[in-house]
């Protein structure tokens, strides 16, 4: 069990209230729809993007791409769920992508050096092409 799974089994209502999931062609595009991600968010957007990567199964070059443009704040919490969603996507072989980002997000991203392991979506046109 990882630091961020929480049991889906027993679960009468869901737990997206931090997260909105779309399942594409080629994709899940995962939006954050809070302001900051602390130690109380965290857990709850990993196990929902963790449970919909191991639900969904895709051609070879499928993506995650996780929308953080509603994203103001990121905590050390939010750091880490950066990097634990790039390790689930790569255990299903799935190409992980940022986008939306604030300057000054992607400013704290690229001094912790996350935007290396992720690529940085820049427009809605390329982000239609990620996602078929």
């Amino acid at each position: 069990m990882t630091p961020y799974s929480l049991s889906s089994t027993n679960r009468e209502t869901p737990l997206s209230q931090f997260v909105s999931i779309e399942l594409h062609s080629r994709g899940i595009y995962a939006r954050i729809t809070c302001p900051s991600i602390g130690q109380r968010e965290a857990p709850i957007i990993a196990a929902e993007i963790g449970e919909a990567i191991l639900n969904t199964k895709f051609p070879r070059g499928g993506a995650l791409v996780v929308d953080l443009s509603a994203v103001v704040m990121l905590t050390s919490m939010g750091l880490g769920l950066c990097i634990d969603l790039r390790r689930r996507s790569n255990e299903a072989k799935i190409k992980p992508h940022l986008f939306g980002m604030s300057r000054q997000l992607l400013d704290v991203l690229r001094m912790m050096k996350i935007d290396r392991q992720y690529t940085i979506v820049h427009g809605k046109d390329e982000l239609g092409a990620i996602l078929g």
